[in-house]
């Protein structure tokens, strides 16, 4: 196997590689958990050459996306700002010798709302780029959901909600979790959950009543998860009402980004389109090194 590209996701917490061929197409993966994380500023190159020096003899381009490119990671790749495309992530990035062939670091992205608040991304805007989107808004839901608008083929803005980790706390560490057991998923109770945070989007009032709705035994204990989640969901995408006429992506799998689905469908949002989010990561990876000069012939 000669492959025409490596590209590679190095997150946090995990490392994903995949040998592309000229088109795209993934020849051979890779997993390991040395994420960034665990390697406390050091270790990079070795940690490359285990995961992949079989798929290279050290002329196969190598693009990474990802924390990779964060102040914690292998070399720091400033954030883009925004407006951004395919064309400009690649005159951004960062060149280096990764040990085994030359690599380029893809840059994140940053944007400033009109309220002065400044949002930041690593990682997502390779998958974003995956999408080829013209126009629409994509929904990249998880531990700190992205939701990012883009016009003529550009990212012209985004915000980030951090759903995932805040449903995580308040199960884990607050006074809601104590009435909550696990059990089978309860689609109903969490589309009760977004039907009341759309309705009256009060999130710290609305919290509570996942407590009063399991003293009361309105929803079983094993439902109160679900509930929760609904509320955060719902929430998060009342917040995003502006967007309800567009044509939305979500990017994503299984039962999170169904969940997804489901509850824009009940805010009215257009029925969504669902790509997966390796899919779009290997698309992204290959569309952003076709750009990049000496990369792939």
């Amino acid at each position: 196997m000669t492959p025409a590209l490596i590209g590679v996701d190095w997150g946090t917490t995990n490392l994903r590689a995949w040998a592309l061929d000229g088109a795209g197409g993934v020849l051979a993966e890779a997993t390991s958990a040395q994420g960034i994380g665990a390697l406390a500023g050091e270790g990079f190159a070795q940690v490359l050459r285990d995961l992949v020096g079989g798929w290279t003899d050290g002329g196969v381009p190598i693009v990474l996306g990802g924390m990779i490119g964060s102040r914690q990671g292998w070399h720091e790749a400033p954030y883009l700002a925004c407006p951004a495309r395919v064309e400009t992530l690649a005159a951004s990035a960062l060149t280096l010798d990764t040990g085994v062939g030359r690599g380029w670091i893809v840059p994140g992205l940053s944007c400033r709302a009109e309220t002065g608040i400044i949002d930041v991304m690593r990682g997502e805007e390779v998958q974003l780029c995956g999408l080829a989107l013209e126009d629409g808004v994509a929904v990249l839901p998880g531990t700190h959901s992205k939701w990012v608008v883009v016009r003529r083929g550009e990212i012209v803005g985004f915000r980030t909600f951090m759903t995932g980790e805040l449903f995580a706390v308040l199960k884990a560490h607050s006074i809601l979790g104590r009435l909550m057991q696990e059990g089978e998923p309860d689609l109903d109770a969490f589309a009760t959950g977004v039907a009341r945070a759309l309705a009256d989007p009060a999130l710290t009032a609305l919290l509570f009543s996942v407590r009063s709705e399991g003293l009361f035994d309105r929803l079983p204990a094993a439902s109160l998860a679900d509930y929760l989640s609904g509320l955060l969901t719902g929430t998060e995408i009342a917040a995003n009402a502006v967007h309800r006429d567009a044509p939305t992506t979500i990017v994503g799998s299984g039962p999170l980004a169904a969940r997804y689905a489901l509850a824009l469908e009940r805010a009215g949002f257009p029925a969504p389109r669902i790509v997966d989010g390796v899919t779009a990561a290997t698309r992204g990876l290959h569309l952003i090194a076709r750009q990049l000069p000496g990369a792939l012939a």
